[in-house]
């Protein structure tokens, strides 16, 4: 989904000034495992790309730089942390953030010697807010995951032999540390609305600045939206579980829900 916001945001105008499109958008992805989230952006903006307000098809708007790039790729369509171990081919959480903060920095380094272009860097987890990221024998802290079951594991370690002593952690964790803020794809169906606030509670525990949540499709008459918006909309000071009063953190989005909690119309066709 955020390939998708990324060649919408090549199409789209920049809120600050409503006839100039995005100067640059910039689309990254850390961890890709079967097909290319960057050969999708690629072909939406080079081709005509859904517009923002409806079905319909508009056209490429020229003139708007753009790029995409994916960090690691792995053959096997699963979740990092198998298709990592399966295919032998381990990338720790340290290796991804190093590699991802090195892109980041030239990205703005490089954007800050073109005049006032105004660029959007998107970084894209694989799968959702709690999905594993890639296993690594180097992944050793309390907070990674591997299974007890393996030898390695059960003596506290992890080798390049035992695959399954590799450890993982989640996306959110992974990327907590960079205190980059978060957009959140929701989820449009039914049963999304439980499974977008879980997905959000997640970040919010962990200290990430949600500045919107995107949900994609949600022309099914379930209100997922209008229910979100409405969330993001009560109170900041509520009754605690004991009785008592207590007071919570708002988040960005929450300050104006009809802003910043949007709806995309359904993803193009592969």
């Amino acid at each position: 989904a955020a390939a998708a916001a990324a060649a919408a945001a090549t199409n789209s105008p920049s809120s600050s000034s409503p006839q100039k499109l995005h100067d640059a958008v910039h689309y990254i992805k850390p961890l890709q495992c079967g097909g290319s989230d960057e050969a999708w952006v690629r072909r939406h903006v080079e081709l005509p790309v859904l517009s923002s307000s409806s079905s319909s098809l508009s056209s490429f708007q020229k003139g708007v730089s753009y790029s995409a790039r994916t960090l690691y790729r792995w053959e096997m369509a699963a979740s990092p942390h198998l298709a990592s171990r399966v295919e032998r081919m381990p990338v720790s959480d340290d290796e991804v953030i190093a590699t991802l903060s090195t892109a980041l920095s030239s990205l703005v380094e490089d954007n800050a010697n073109v005049g006032d272009v105004k660029p959007s860097i998107l970084v894209e987890t694989a799968g959702g807010v709690l999905s594993p990221s890639s296993a690594s024998p180097k992944n050793i802290l309390p907070r990674h995951s591997r299974d007890p079951s393996s030898a390695a594991a059960s003596h506290g370690s992890n080798t390049d032999d035992d695959s399954l002593s590799w450890g993982w952690s989640t996306q959110a964790d992974l990327y907590q540390n960079l205190g980059i803020p978060a957009i959140l794809v929701g989820d449009g169906r039914l049963g999304g609305i439980s499974c977008t606030l879980s997905a959000l509670e997640s970040l919010q525990i962990r200290g990430y600045d949600v500045q919107g949540i995107v949900v994609v499709d949600d022309g099914g008459g379930y209100g997922n939206v209008a229910a979100l918006r409405e969330y993001a909309s009560r109170s900041t000071t509520g009754a605690g579980a004991g009785g008592g009063s207590e007071q919570r953190q708002r988040n960005a989005f929450e300050n104006d829900p009809n802003e910043s909690i949007l709806s995309l119309p359904p993803l193009p066709p592969e």
